[in-house]
């Protein structure tokens, strides 16, 4: 029996309504109004000032860059010397190879030119050079081919080097060589200018003697007569 049939044996008055239950709906706060209160809020609270940090100490870090350059310089030099000594002993072998091989070189002739070298070769003939009288102020004779001046400075012919001076109780005798077969003999000086191997100028004097001199020209060692003198200059014949 259900309680409303146990009410009616009763006779209680009863009356029926019937409820109903609407969910209850939560009001939504406006977005934009929380927004606004959210945008306030912040902006409403004091900012803080931001704490000033103390720097960290950095570290150092040493770079080998220094030393690194210094190798690199190091062996750029090593490098360039290296080239250097490569090139000298290049040198040195061909001109080695020249003198060997090619004995009138053009670097053979250059080397005798710079060095002074005794043996170079100098085959002009004795009629190719222009010789001048070997007194300046003096009167010269000339017999057989030998010049004779009485006194005072006397000169070589032509430019040359002493290839002999030779000494005899006090009276010298110097000869000079112009060419490989031309040469001139000064014999009779009180007083000699030169030693042996020094050059001879033309306009230098030789040495000097109070007495007599005599000056012969040779031609491959035989004596040259075919001249005469004439105005201080040396003419050849032939």
């Amino acid at each position: 029996m259900s309680d409303m049939d146990y009410l009616e044996m009763l006779e209680i008055p009863v009356n029926s309504c019937d409820v109903v239950v609407k969910p209850s709906k939560k009001k939504r706060k406006n977005v934009v109004e929380e927004v606004i209160e959210k945008v306030n809020g912040v902006e409403s609270k004091p900012k803080k000032e931001p704490k000033l940090k103390r720097p960290k100490k950095v570290k150092q870090i040493k770079t080998p860059t220094a030393q690194s350059e210094t190798v690199s310089v190091k062996s750029s030099k090593f490098d360039i010397v290296s080239v250097q000594v490569v090139a000298i002993f290049a040198l040195i072998v061909g001109i080695i190879l020249t003198n060997i091989f090619w004995e009138d070189s053009g670097m053979n002739h250059l080397m005798r030119q710079v060095f002074g070298s005794a043996s170079e070769k100098n085959t002009a003939v004795y009629s190719s050079f222009s010789p001048l009288s070997p007194s300046k102020t003096g009167e010269v004779t000339l017999q057989d081919g030998v010049m004779t001046i009485s006194s005072g400075s006397v000169y070589s012919p032509c430019d040359g080097v002493v290839s002999n001076v030779s000494e005899n109780d006090g009276v010298y005798t110097v000869t000079i060589e112009h060419s490989d077969s031309f040469s001139t003999v000064v014999s009779g000086l009180e007083l000699c200018y030169l030693s042996k191997n020094d050059k001879v100028f033309a306009n230098v004097p030789v040495g000097y003697s109070s007495s007599e001199i005599n000056v012969s020209m040779f031609d491959n060692n035989t004596t040259i007569t075919s001249y005469v003198i004439t105005d201080n200059e040396i003419l050849w014949l032939t």
